[in-house]
């Protein structure tokens, strides 16, 4: 009986949306599931593998043993690192050197890319960056002094793992073994010396461990993870994952709004069928049992093909992204199916339960009386109540992101916008004195049926709203990487220029057609009292290192001025926003500095916001040209080079002095993470826009049946298709027009939030929203109202009447 019920059923439009609906919905979360789960494992392997860990722990001396004892007990590996900078000696030839320290345990994670390929540095073995090799003319098997010990050169370093971007490496790398840093004696006490510390391990020993550690920190120590890493890799990666995430909060949203209305309009259609069953005896546990079984099959029909069309859907972009994806994907957990399928269930009785419970409550009167509606379930407490739970399962699901809250807090402005735009929408359209026919037909719709005019205005302004939100961030994601990785970023960094070799180098560039950038002069200086006062080391990391300050008559173009004013005159100086809000540093206070040769004040005018994502020198403080002249400098640029050997050769020959820094590598790999995070936000934005369109099909289907009735009157009175093609055109683009205004301003109000508050951009009112929302939303609506009456108004078929719907 149930299975010749639901295959009778199963020929309706109406259940078919249905189906379509919540086989979108699995389909979607699904696919969305499992590429951000394996996409989720295959970053973080990359990541890790970039940092050689799971987390770093970076001061400026040794740490408590304890808490590496601890780390232990909690079954996580730990590595240590010490780096520092010494002189090395090839016989009577010296040469300054960033020496870095390592134990047996390096890398955790990562390959150490050595020449000849696997060696590490042992006990008693060093390995050189080709850069020193050059420099002192060794090869492998030579010996090299590095403070009282001598150590024998094992071979180069091609590429660390963790090598990160620091263009004010002053030297060249060498790798030794930690094992023999105290018989180098170049470590002393108050020596500029940096620990590192990597761990690695399972998720859970990881939060255990920084749940221990975290309240023991001091402003001096720097506790970084994929998550909190500050550089530009870990902040694009941390920004994916949260664009994912919104990809996610948005499939469902739109899924819900989808199998809301699809639904909704499917248990309106029954009222008239399931009056006359009882009207011929049919009880209600019977139709209990036929409804509730019907219910259930098309869930497991809509479970089964939403999976079969999720994986399928997997598979192909899977395929597409796998140029860019590790060789090695890692398998998604069981996780996205339980999703999925939880998703679906808990959609189908958040918002068809009601539906349902009308369905099975309808009155045999309604034969007689089609206005004849069941009481049941009032919508003023059902619908608080479905809000409530639904907010409730994702704060627990996401964890009361700030995410989630933007989102919902659009979500709220626009339906109250929905609520005032539609009512005064209403008002005024009433006022409206109209010559046209069809408008005025149009607007005679809408007032006649004002809560189906407000809820169809909601619907259509939730999908521009969301699709908006999703398009506008993933466009401002990919202008950030491409400012951080523009196509023709330096690959080459000139560092420790002497003041008498700018002018050299500059011409040696020239005379190759090399177009340098800037050159910066450098001078390095500790900040030791502010408004008089001495600084505190803890008071921040910053206090514990020298500072690379600068001097510019020009302002870099990506460091605003976000306070005071621009530039900084004698006995002034600009200073980074962050650092003084750290320091409780405001404009116009008095910061003293201790350079080489003495100490040296000025005076706070102007504070900029410096982008530390960009692959670019930054710096602290920016003095005007004259500032520092009594301080020892060096100076640094940059340029790009495709395969210039030669030139690079020649230049390493004509100033042996200056070094030379090569991040191509460090480009490339950078580069090659963002390009596969990039084409993942394009996927997800082919995902969430199916389901956007999948709830406007929906809803437009929703007055099918209605105005099919008004169309059979209207043509019966005489009405030419034309003109009824034209109202429903006019009716369509109205609501297009004002559900893109509505759009609009949620979508800037989620947008606010969101970019400045979890993706850490510069909120600006984006003007093409107020543009392209209401324009794309009168043609698109136009459009459909457009196809709906060519539908409605074909041949015979304007005058069949939907019993069976």
């Amino acid at each position: 009986m149930i299975a010749r019920w639901f295959w009778r059923e199963w020929r309706s439009p109406s259940l078919l949306i249905v189906w379509l609906a919540l086989s979108l919905a699995v389909a979607c979360v699904l696919a969305l599931g499992n590429i951000s789960d394996r996409m989720e494992k295959g970053l973080s392997q990359q990541s890790r593998e970039f940092m050689a860990g799971d987390r770093a722990l970076r001061s400026a001396r040794a740490v408590d043993p304890a808490w590496l004892t601890q780390a232990q007990k909690e079954g996580l590996r730990v590595s240590r690192q010490l780096s520092f900078a010494t002189m090395t000696f090839a016989g009577d030839t010296p040469q300054l050197a960033d020496v870095k320290a390592v134990d047996s345990l390096y890398p955790l994670y990562g390959e150490l890319q050595t020449e000849p390929p696997g060696v590490k540095p042992e006990p008693g073995s060093v390995l050189l960056a080709p850069r020193l090799m050059a420099l002192l003319s060794l090869k492998p098997g030579d010996t090299i002094d590095v403070g009282d010990d001598t150590l024998t050169i094992a071979g180069t370093v091609v590429q660390e793992p963790d090598s990160g971007f620091n263009p004010f490496q002053m030297a060249p790398r060498l790798l030794m073994n930690l094992a023999d840093v105290d018989k180098t004696g170049a470590v002393q006490p108050g020596s500029r010396i940096t620990w590192r510390y990597k761990f690695a391990g399972q998720p859970q020993q990881l939060e255990q461990y920084e749940a221990w550690l975290l309240p023991q920190l001091k402003p001096e120590h720097r506790w970084t993870g994929m998550e909190q890493d500050e550089g530009a890799l870990g902040k694009s990666l941390q920004r994916s994952q949260q664009f994912l995430l919104l990809s996610a909060l948005l499939t469902l949203l739109l899924a819900v709004g989808a199998v809301a209305v699809a639904m909704g309009h499917y248990c309106r259609s029954r009222y008239d069928l399931v009056a006359i069953l009882k009207t011929l005896g049919a009880g209600r546990a019977q139709l209990r049992k036929l409804i509730v079984g019907q219910w259930l099959m098309v869930l497991v029909l809509s479970a089964i093909t939403g999976g079969l069309v999720g994986m399928a859907f997997e598979h192909v972009l899977i395929r597409l992204l796998k140029p860019v994806l590790p060789a090695a994907l890692p398998a998604a957990s069981l996780w996205p199916w339980l999703w999925a399928v939880g998703a679906m269930g808990v959609i189908s009785l958040l918002v068809g339960l009601r539906p349902y419970r009308l369905l099975l409550a309808t009155q045999p009167l309604r034969v007689l009386r089609r206005d004849a509606v069941a009481n049941v379930w009032p919508l003023k407490y059902y619908l608080p109540t479905i809000v409530i739970v639904v907010v409730a399962l994702l704060a627990w699901l996401m964890g009361g992101k700030m995410l989630l809250w933007a989102v919902l807090a659009g979500t709220v402005v626009m339906a109250a916008l929905c609520a005032l735009v539609g009512w005064v929408m209403l008002q005024v359209l009433k006022r409206l004195t109209l010559r046209q026919l069809p408008i005025r037909l149009a607007v005679n719709r809408l007032l006649r049926q004002p809560w189906a005019t407000l809820s169809q205005l909601a619907a259509f302004s939730l999908s521009f709203m969301l699709l908006a939100l999703l398009l506008v961030l993933r466009g401002d994601l990919l202008d950030r990487w491409q400012q951080q990785l523009p196509p023709e970023s330096p690959n080459y960094f000139l560092i420790n220029i002497a003041p008498e070799q700018v002018r050299e180098v500059k011409a040696f560039l020239a005379e190759h057609q090399i177009i340098p950038e800037a050159f910066y002069p450098i001078v390095r200086a500790r900040l030791t009292q502010i408004r008089g006062e001495p600084t505190v080391s803890s008071q921040d990391e910053s206090l514990n290192r020298e500072l690379n300050l600068t001097w510019q008559d020009h302002r870099p173009d990506h460091n605003p001025i976000t306070a005071g004013s621009w530039p900084p005159k004698v006995g002034e100086v600009s200073m980074e926003e962050e650092l003084a809000k750290r320091l409780n540093v405001r404009l116009g206070d008095t910061l003293t500095f201790t350079g080489d040769t003495q100490d040296f004040s000025a005076k706070v005018t102007s504070l900029r916001h410096v982008d530390w994502e960009s692959l670019r020198p930054n710096f602290f403080f920016i003095f005007p040209p004259g500032a520092l002249d009594g301080q020892p400098q060096s100076w640094l640029t940059s340029f790009r080079a495709n395969g210039e050997t030669k030139m690079i050769t020649q230049l390493n020959r004509e100033f042996p002095t200056i070094s030379l820094l090569d991040i191509g590598a460090i480009l490339r790999q950078v580069g090659q993470v963002l390009s596969q995070v990039s084409r993942a936000l394009e996927v997800m934005v082919v995902l969430v826009t199916a389901c956007g369109i999948l709830l406007l099909l929906a809803q437009v289907q929703v007055g099918m049946r209605q105005r099919h009735q008004e169309l059979v009157v209207y043509r019966t009175l005489g009405a030419e298709k034309r003109l009824l093609r034209t109202t429903l055109w006019c009716e369509f683009a109205m609501l297009g027009l004002v559900s893109g205004l509505v759009a609009a301003i949620g979508a800037e109000t989620a947008l606010g939030f969101l970019q400045t508050r979890v993706f850490d951009f510069p909120w600006e009112p984006d003007w093409r929203l107020w543009v392209i929302l209401p324009v794309c939303g009168a043609l698109l609506l136009s459009a459909c109202g457009g196809w709906l009456g060519v539908r409605l108004l074909k041949g015979k078929a304007l005058f069949r009447q939907f019993t069976s719907q």
